[in-house]
């Protein structure tokens, strides 16, 4: 654990050093992009007074952890709605991205709560979701009805277990979003089973590509190959798309 935080120091400051405003982008693709995640419009009150009654939610959830940095050891809605939910920002921008490319598809690995999950339920038409613990599941499906969201399928169990016959039932993504196995060979797998079924257009998003050595491998190795045109790393997540409208470029983002 201590080497995970030592690392994620050092890879910090690193990104700190090849990191550029989004106000330098030259492409019209990604600049409009940029400027979507920007946008207080996008921001959900329903889902955000949602995520306030959550924090002090202190129902306790029976643990099951698939993976590393999973939710294994929070053990209340309050505790994972604090420290494994994305953070409003980071939600709105998956919002914004669903919206940039007018995505008819949307796939996630790692439910948790459902609060990301209904930013992208609200921009998406249609929305497959994956969380492997079941307990989490059905809160998340309660919030969803709460918040009268229908167009979320959800699968329950390990990703290995199932997420081959899911892609091939959707058939074409427009969106894809990894999380919840914070380990560097799940996400080149992931990333290879799903990339057949991507959209020519489409976006993978890799969650926490810089949680651990191994993860940054994994997110470099992505980045080195040439099937994917635009790379960009945001440190806490990063987009990837093999569009063939646009060129060939590797960016490091502050939004």
């Amino acid at each position: 654990m201590k080497n995970d935080w030592l690392h994620r120091i050092a890879s910090y400051l690193k990104w700190r050093l090849q990191v550029k405003s989004w106000r330098t982008v030259h492409s019209p693709w990604l600049f409009k992009l940029l400027q979507h995640m920007r946008s207080d419009a996008l921001e959900s009150e329903p889902i955000e007074a949602l995520r306030a009654k959550l924090r002090n939610d202190s129902t306790p959830v029976p643990t099951v952890d698939f993976g590393a940095g999973s939710t294994g050891t929070i053990n209340t809605v309050s505790g994972i709605t604090r420290h494994s939910l994305k953070r409003k920002k980071h939600a709105r921008a998956m919002a914004a991205i669903a919206m940039h490319i007018k995505a008819q598809s949307a796939l996630e690995l790692g439910t948790s709560l459902g609060l990301t999950t209904a930013y992208l339920a609200e921009h998406a038409s249609q929305v497959w979701t994956m969380e492997g613990n079941p307990h989490i599941a059905e809160l998340a499906s309660n919030h969803w009805n709460q918040l009268d969201l229908q167009n979320i399928q959800m699968a329950i169990g390990p990703f290995d277990a199932s997420l081959n016959k899911l892609v091939e039932g959707i058939g074409a993504l427009d969106l894809v979003f990894i999380d919840g196995n914070h380990r560097g060979d799940a996400l080149r797998k992931y990333v290879s089973q799903i990339e057949p079924y991507l959209r020519k257009d489409g976006v993978i998003v890799c969650d926490d590509i810089h949680w651990s050595k191994d993860m940054e491998l994994a997110w470099n190795a992505l980045c080195l190959d040439p099937k994917w045109t635009l790379k960009v790393d945001f440190y806490e997540w990063g987009l990837l798309t093999k569009n063939p409208g646009l060129k060939p470029e590797f960016r490091c983002i502050r939004f």
